[in-house]
């Protein structure tokens, strides 16, 4: 089945890309369906392709020996994965998988590189956003080294209040997987800041309460 040139519009890599060449990459790209929960790829495998997510929503996350496991992010359509793999050539850096049904449109490694050094407007946008990555990653980092569970959760719950009003349905585990802790230690701070009448929890969702209090504990 031909890949539909009207989901590839939608990766902001190839935005820049005229219409014959869009076409052209279209035709050597293959496509993929997982049903949600599959696992895409493993940290560690080879995997010589990009992977341009048409439909559905997927999660990296990596894990320790211990077991615990760290979301690194989701991305849905449009979103561009395994593009750091896909530039150097090592195994990727995440474990990938569907979290919805999802399609993804393949490209191998080497085609997409050569696509960089022919199109510059395709090289420039993939250095902004390698340099948004970096930014986002290294805020990750300083997150997990200098502020305690508590900020982390605080700072947490005022963004997906934002990101998605009223529709915050996140469980303790997927909660701890994004903060980098355990869940035990989520639901010891999720019931501090109720006591503390931070937030509440109301039909299976958490309520922000007081505000202000949990910017001043997002502040640390």
């Amino acid at each position: 089945m031909p890949v539909p040139l009207r989901h590839l519009r939608r990766a902001p890599l190839l935005a820049h890309l005229d219409e014959p060449a869009l076409a052209a990459l279209a035709a050597e790209m293959r496509e993929a369906r997982y049903r949600a929960g599959a696992l895409i790829a493993l940290e560690g495998d080879a995997w010589p392709e990009i992977a341009f997510v048409g439909e559905g929503l997927v999660r990296l996350r990596q894990s320790s020996l211990e077991g615990r496991e760290y979301v690194l992010g989701y991305m849905g359509p449009g979103a561009a994965v395994n593009l750091i793999s896909a530039l150097d050539g090592q195994p990727t850096i995440a474990t990938v998988e569907a979290l919805t049904d999802c399609a993804l449109y393949l490209l191998p490694a080497a085609r997409f590189r050569a696509l960089v050094k022919e199109h510059n407007a395709l090289a420039a946008r993939l250095a902004e956003d390698l340099a948004a990555e970096v930014r986002r990653l290294s805020g990750m980092v300083k997150s997990l080294a200098l502020q305690p569970v508590r900020a982390r959760l605080a700072r947490f719950l005022l963004s997906a209040a934002e990101a998605a009003p009223g529709q915050n349905r996140w469980t303790q585990e997927r909660i701890a997987e994004q903060l980098g802790t355990v869940r035990d230690v989520v639901g010891r701070a999720l019931r501090a800041f109720a006591e503390e009448g931070l937030i509440r929890r109301e039909r299976g969702q958490l309520i922000i309460v007081n505000r202000e209090a949990l910017e001043r504990e997002a502040d640390g």
